[in-house]
This record gives C-alpha cells, sequence and structure tokens, in this order.
C-alpha cells in the first residue's frame, strides 16, 4: 500500500512541476511574440497609387493618393506620419496624414495650373522607392 501512496505521490510531483515549466515557458514565448517594439519601415515593399490618374485643373477636381507603408514582411506599420516632397502649385488636403493598423495613409491633390508633378514620399528619411505622377490637364 505503500508503494501504490509513493508512487500516487511522486506522479502528482512530476505532473505539477512540468505542468509549472510548460505555464512559464508558454507565457514568455507568447509575451515575446505579442510585443513588437521596433518596425522597420520597407522602402521596397511599401507603394504609392493614385486615383484617378488624370483630372482637371480647376481647382476642384481632385486626386487621391493612398500609400501603402510596409515592413520588410509586407505588414503594414502602423503611426508612420509621410513626408510628403510636394510641388507649391499643388494644393494638398490630408485624408489621413497617420498611417493605420495596415499602413494606409490617403492624400487628396488639385491644382489650378495644367501639367504633370511627381510626388515624392519619405518615411522616417528613408524615401520609398516608387513615386507618384499626378497629371492635370
Amino acid at each position: 500500500m505503500q508503494k501504490i501512496l509513493l508512487s500516487a505521490i511522486l506522479f502528482f510531483l512530476v505532473l505539477i512541476t512540468f505542468s509549472l515549466f510548460f505555464f512559464f515557458y508558454e507565457t514568455q514565448y507568447f509575451g515575446s511574440r505579442a510585443s513588437m517594439t521596433i518596425v522597420d519601415v520597407s522602402a521596397e515593399n511599401s507603394f504609392v497609387f493614385m486615383n484617378p490618374l488624370r483630372a482637371q485643373a480647376n481647382g476642384t477636381d481632385k486626386i487621391r493618393v493612398t500609400l501603402m507603408i510596409l515592413n520588410g514582411s509586407g505588414l503594414g506599420v502602423i503611426g508612420k506620419k509621410p513626408v510628403l516632397g510636394v510641388d507649391p502649385r499643388l494644393v494638398v488636403n490630408k485624408v489621413q496624414d497617420t498611417t493605420d493598423s495596415v499602413g494606409k495613409a490617403e492624400f487628396e491633390f488639385s491644382s489650378t495650373v495644367a501639367g504633370d508633378y511627381y510626388l515624392e514620399v519619405k518615411i522616417d528619411g528613408i524615401t520609398l522607392a516608387q513615386k507618384a505622377k499626378l497629371s492635370f490637364y
């Protein structure tokens, strides 16, 4: 009877020890995966697109420029404020000037002077590889 009782106590001690190690391991593993402290912007993965591609240079028609700011893994970077290299003849309306949870920021442009304008975008001092071409006629 003593052997059975001693075996049961030993079994429960091993089970409790294993459970505690497993609990602390999983807590550390999931805690470290969930926290992102440093996020690098990837100039190659980030992109710019416009809609429409052309607009009238009447001061009221607008071209919406959407920026997708992504990291090296292709995931959106939240909380970044793009710096736009804008021609002074363009009027800029900041629709959403800080990136959201998917890395999107949006701006609207209008002009009263016809022509093609090239928009350079910088994030944290990094210039995106793609430039937007805004055409007003």
